[in-house]
């Protein structure tokens, strides 16, 4: 994967049906993040998203339940 361009596969948009577009991109940058904090790595696409992914809806429930 270029440097120039942040991970995004076709699983990323399966994985990400049912989310809301808002959720889908505050995924999507909390991932490029990741990926930039890893320095840019190849072929991790899939794990740097479901890390995002992770982190962003375990945020969302924590802020509804009120924590």
């Amino acid at each position: 994967m270029p440097h120039t361009t942040e991970p995004h596969t076709d699983a990323h948009d399966a994985a990400a049906q049912g989310l809301t577009a808002t959720e889908r991109e505050q995924i999507g940058r909390r991932a490029r993040a990741l990926w930039q904090e890893e320095g840019f790595p190849q072929g991790r696409d899939r794990e740097l998203w479901a890390q995002a992914e992770l982190q962003v809806l375990k945020g969302r429930t924590a802020v509804r339940d009120g924590r």
